[in-house]
């Protein structure tokens, strides 16, 4: 079926104040199946009339206190985007394999949501690899070595299980059907039965999966013929980065070059300290390239990449008490985050390479891998009208 859309703004009311007219349903609530929320107003996101039944327009679910994280971020990890070792020019070389230690995911679909350019990237946050069997497009998990929960959106990379029926490659995750996990654990909802697009049936074997692309960050409303999709708290999570540098490292910054969650390009300068580690502030989700410069050339002192204990919003948040956080290590806890210790709202100077995050950023104060981060924003009245009130400046960036 085809998307209804009107111009709007749209009012319904009871009845008129200076009518006579007697509407006995004024109190009424109106009901809205499938629920509603915020149109992305961006592009390639957004309504366009006349489009293609096949165009799919993306939008955040409610209007208030929406889930806008609910994700079980992988361990930060030194070295997940690239691996200590003395530099052979100024350019690192990021890392190629996928891991399920990291969560990070080799792309070479990723789309970009300025351009519609593909490119080749890292994504954070995105690979789960996992033992299962799949019946006719239902697949069940057994074990997990991963951290992060299989989520919709998700796409089966490749089975090492012998294929009867259908294609593995490209089928998507549509919902959890069932659940094998316990509650005591943030992974529940890893194990379990999920349904796939298609109608894949293996044998059981390693069943790898990923979000590849920003568009697969979302959930369909309809798999059959979707049209509208809700973007997915379970895999928005965009974290900083942290560049180690060796005892003695002579090169003085590190320019990250990526794109957030969105797929719209950003880039941040790090100023390194030799011997330590240092987070940067802005949240990436995919990694296109980490470029040292300053100082001295040098190939004799270790340098590696890795991810922060530090979350991106994925709204704009221009106080703490417009975000609600609870980061606890079972599903039936509740550890809300009270205090503002390391919150920080949208950075709303111009963007440059080292200014903070354009929507926010929310720094743990436990290790993560453990934790389930829920984060629920509530947009105020100034920003909803507004794509820079939702997302944020237009993120910097420089290549």
């Amino acid at each position: 079926m085809a998307v209804d859309a009107f111009t709007g703004p749209f009012i319904a009311f009871g009845q008129a104040a200076t009518s006579a007219d007697y509407n006995p349903d004024i109190g009424g609530s109106s009901l809205f199946y499938a629920g509603a929320g915020f149109l992305d107003p961006r592009l390639p996101y957004t309504y366009l009339p006349g489009e293609a039944q096949s165009a799919i327009d993306f939008g955040w679910l409610g209007f208030d206190n929406i889930t806008t994280l609910s994700a079980v971020p992988y361990s930060a990890a030194a070295a997940a985007i690239v691996a200590s070792a003395n530099p052979t020019s100024a350019t690192l070389s990021l890392v190629t394999a996928n891991s399920s230690t990291t969560g990070v995911y080799y792309s070479t679909v990723f789309t970009r949501a300025d351009t519609g350019a593909t490119d080749t990237v890292l994504a954070l946050d995105a690979y789960a690899s996992v033992t299962g069997t799949v019946a006719n497009g239902i697949l069940t998990v057994t074990t997990s070595t991963n951290q992060m929960p299989i989520g919709p959106g998700m796409v089966v990379l490749a089975t090492t299980g012998t294929v009867s029926q259908g294609t593995a490659l490209g089928s998507q995750v549509i919902a959890q059907l069932t659940t094998t996990g316990t509650y005591s654990t943030v992974s529940q909802g890893t194990t379990g039965t999920y349904q796939l697009t298609g109608n894949l049936t293996a044998t059981s074997g390693t069943v790898t999966l990923a979000y590849q692309m920003p568009s697969q960050c979302a959930v369909p409303n309809n798999v059959q013929t979707p049209s509208m999709a809700n973007w997915s708290p379970q895999a928005l999570l965009g974290r900083a980065v942290s560049v180690t540098a060796a005892s003695g490292a002579t090169y003085t910054t590190a320019t990250v070059n990526g794109y957030d969650i969105y797929g719209y390009p950003m880039s941040e300068a790090i100023t390194l300290t030799a011997g330590s580690a240092v987070n940067g502030r802005k949240a990436f989700k995919y990694i296109k390239s980490v470029v040292l410069s300053g100082g001295t050339a040098d190939t004799t002192h270790a340098y590696s990449v890795g991810t922060a204990d530090v979350f991106g919003l994925p709204l704009r948040s221009d106080t703490f008490g417009d975000i609600i956080v609870n980061y606890a290590t079972s599903l039936v806890a509740s550890t809300l985050v009270t205090a503002a210790t390391g919150y920080l709202p949208a950075d709303r100077t111009t963007p440059s390479a080292t200014t903070a995050d354009v929507r926010g950023t929310y720094a743990a104060t436990s290790s993560s891998g453990a934790n389930k981060l829920i984060v629920r924003q509530s947009p105020q009245a100034y920003m909803a009208p507004y794509t820079t009130g939702l997302f944020g400046s237009t993120q910097y960036y420089n290549f």
